[in-house]
């Protein structure tokens, strides 16, 4: 883990943004496309502003996201309603998108077709629960154990959160871990405890905590207090 701490959320989205382009610019310079996998929920939104603005070529990106709801694309908890209003603007609006849902009716059905369409991202930037929880990866959650589990074949699974609305879509860890580049953004003094915790021990109970110590994709933690 790496962690570069800021003085305010507007500080660190847009040190974020900056290094996410330049990220996604290596990767078109080398291969001529970039996938980037982004995360839900408000505090990402100035984040995805700021990313949006940044001057790449956004014709050879092609944007999906590390989690998402099992809900209609119209539903104020999509995910990727949140992506379309806020990255997908502006220079950004170019950029492909990839949803991990179309309907939200049938989330086994959803997952087969995600798996189908699926690429490895070049950059994921993941966001944390207070619970410890990143992606859909729950503490408690009944097949945690496979979405944690380091050599895991499958990109996505069908998580249902014990405690949270929504059955959900999810990156696995291991597909995390084979991704390019990885960053975590969080905020608030008590989201840095539940950060030192988990840096502190591998365990399931704080699910964050398998990528804090992983070599072969080091985390870079944007935090802002």
């Amino acid at each position: 883990m790496k962690l570069h701490a800021f003085p305010s959320a507007a500080a660190a989205s847009a040190a974020l943004a900056q290094a996410v382009a330049a990220d996604l610019a290596a990767a078109i310079a080398a291969r001529g496309q970039a996938v980037l996998a982004v995360s839900g929920g408000r505090s990402p939104v100035p984040f995805l502003q700021a990313l949006a603005a940044e001057d790449i070529n956004w014709q050879q990106v092609t944007v999906t996201l590390v989690d998402e709801r099992v809900v209609a694309p119209d539903h104020a908890d999509s995910n990727a309603g949140l992506v379309r209003e806020h990255l997908l603007q502006g220079r950004a609006a170019v950029a492909a998108f990839l949803p991990l849902v179309n309907s939200g009716s049938d989330p086994q059905a959803e997952l087969a077709t995600a798996s189908t369409l699926w690429r490895t991202p070049d950059v994921a930037v993941l966001g944390m629960g207070e619970d410890g929880h990143t992606a859909s990866l729950f503490p408690a959650a009944s097949n945690l154990a496979e979405g944690l589990a380091a050599a895991n074949p499958a990109a996505l699974l069908v998580v249902v959160p014990p405690a949270a609305p929504h059955t959900r879509i999810s990156m696995t860890l291991a597909e995390l871990q084979r991704s390019g580049k990885l960053y975590l953004a969080i905020a608030g003094d008590s989201k840095r405890r539940v950060l030192d915790a988990a840096a502190a021990a591998v365990s399931d109970t704080l699910p964050i905590s398998h990528f804090l110590t992983a070599a072969a994709r080091p985390l870079d933690v944007y935090w802002s207090a």
